[in-house]
């Protein structure tokens, strides 16, 4: 009988070290599984922040100047040409037609003079709305840009938590049938 009771506490003693062997995988996972959580946490806290690279811009379009110097020098000269003809007309004794045609000759540059500052205004004004629509068009890929980094970055996070929670599984499963083994193999003995 004491040799029964021998191979028993033999076997109860195999029995307790699988069992202590299997408690120590099992509380190296669950360590191993709390450092990575708290490294996979310092990362997702110490990313950088997601930025819309188009935020802040302004329509440089906008605030288009119009050459009014050069237009003012323009009706300056024409106006000495004029004033220094209507002269050479009075000392040459020149009559009415003649400073009638001057006059009209004065009215057709001031004129084409008017018509320059309205051009360079269109071209202002279409440049400042091409530049609006530019803008807007790069806001937007802005937006665009920021949703899709955020969604990658959230779709990871989320299929980092799904396959560390299969790990967990899978290593809680291994553990449950090292020590379903362990006790068919005790119960064999």
């Amino acid at each position: 009988m004491s040799s029964k009771k021998a191979k028993l506490a033999a076997a109860d003693k195999v029995a307790e070290e699988k069992e202590q062997m299997i408690q120590d995988l099992k509380t190296k996972a669950e360590d191993r599984s709390k450092v990575l959580k708290q490294e996979m946490q310092a990362l997702l806290e110490n990313r950088q922040d997601v930025i819309n690279p188009y935020e802040g811009m302004t329509n440089e379009m906008a605030n288009l100047g119009v050459a009014t110097q050069a237009a003012e020098f323009q009706a300056e000269q024409t106006d000495i040409a004029l004033a220094n003809t209507l002269d050479a007309m009075r000392s040459s004794g020149a009559g009415a037609g003649g400073a009638t045609a001057l006059a009209q000759a004065a009215l057709q540059s001031k004129k084409g003079i008017a018509a320059n500052l309205e051009r360079q205004e269109a071209a202002n004004q279409k440049a400042a709305a091409q530049g609006a629509q530019s803008l807007q068009n790069k806001l937007a890929e802005g937006k665009k840009f920021a949703f899709g980094v955020t969604e990658n970055r959230e779709q990871a996070d989320i299929n980092r938590a799904s396959k560390e929670l299969d790990n967990q599984r899978q290593q809680a499963a291994d553990a449950e049938s090292m020590r379903v083994q362990a006790e068919i193999g005790d119960a064999l003995q």
